[in-house]
């Protein structure tokens, strides 16, 4: 009985995906090219790499599996009028659902421009652009359909009398944002809106036009604020919204540096929440410019009482090389 309403859940989450819902990461705001494309070089330092694995749902299998991979290259710094910045990147993802079943792919480059908007270097406009090409792929024989559904459970060997016209999809997606951001010396904020899936390309299986990827619009927003020379709050939310789904996480984080001079060894301490679903405790550590984050999601009212998908941990990694410029006290994930 037990693995039976497990298969049903999966059927029921495939189905829900391959309406096009979008991957996601609790830790959003160490994935840079996945939050904005305006986030493109939107950084102190020459180049940034980012990484992030995502594990989600351990109590049906590894149900879902997500990583991305990205990279960031600042260009013509000092070069153009008033200090503004063009920078490049490349973004990598892949997610695997229902053991298998169903495989998405995702890579493309991006492309962001830093504008100035005063002399002093406290306020800056952003806007990035992003083009990924799209793989996803179905496996029918890792699948179980309600017509092999029986008394003693679900019977592989039945017919599933379901026509997949095409096991492998592939398209060109377009994504862009704007970001603004405020700094001084006491600290920073910044706010950003992001647009995905301008062109509403086609995700159907069934030759049904339909089944267009909705736009997702994405909101974001944070702050860091210095306390001395030993410690910083920061505090960052979001909001996403896709066709009728949407999804709201905001959270707090403290982070002590070791040092005073220097910010060699920096820990971090914080939780975020998501809406009516989750409290996501977080724990981080900064070596020099290199920063490690680790959360996992513990869910909240009626999700809490299902064992199905009480075990989700997401891992970050994030390297962002220094240049001489950069001020002593320096977040490199943020």
């Amino acid at each position: 009985m037990k693995n039976t309403i497990l298969t049903l859940f999966c059927f029921f989450t495939f189905c829900q995906f391959s309406k096009g819902q979008d991957p996601r990461f609790s830790q959003y705001f160490a994935s840079p090219l996945t939050l904005n494309p305006a986030n493109t070089g939107n950084f102190e330092g020459p180049i940034r790499l980012a990484t992030n694995f995502r594990n989600q749902w351990q109590g049906i299998g590894t149900t879902f599996n997500t990583g991305t991979l990205s990279a960031e290259v600042g260009l013509m710094k000092d070069k153009l009028l008033f200090g503004d910045r063009l920078s490049i990147g490349f973004l990598g993802l892949y997610d695997r659902t229902l053991e298998g079943g169903l495989n998405s792919s995702y890579a493309g480059p991006s492309i962001g421009y830093h504008l100035w908007l005063d002399q002093d270097r406290i306020h800056k406009l952003s806007i990035g652009f992003q083009t990924i090409l799209v793989n996803k792929r179905i496996d029918p024989s890792r699948l179980s359909f309600g017509t092999q559904f029986t008394s003693g459970g679900f019977n592989l060997n039945l017919p599933t009398y379901e026509i997949i016209a095409d096991q492998n999809i592939n398209y060109l997606d377009w994504n862009t944002g704007l970001l603004y951001n405020f700094s001084n010396d006491g600290g920073s904020y910044y706010v950003g809106v992001s647009a995905y899936h301008l062109t509403r390309p086609n995700e159907s299986y069934f030759n049904d036009e339909s089944m267009k990827l909705p736009l997702r619009m994405t909101y974001n927003g944070g702050l860091t604020r210095y306390i001395g020379d030993r410690g910083a709050f920061i505090a960052s939310a979001i909001h996403q919204r896709q066709g009728n789904q949407s999804e709201t996480l905001a959270g707090l984080a403290y982070g002590h540096f070791m040092s005073s001079g220097r910010n060699d060894v920096s820990v971090y301490l914080g939780s975020w929440y998501r809406l009516k679903e989750a409290i996501i405790p977080y724990i981080g550590l900064t070596y020099n410019t290199v920063h490690l984050g680790i959360s996992y999601d513990v869910l909240s009212g009626n999700l809490s009482q299902s064992r199905l998908s009480n075990r989700s941990v997401e891992f970050s990694l994030v390297y962002n090389f220094k240049d001489k410029s950069q001020e002593k006290k320096f977040i490199p994930w943020y």
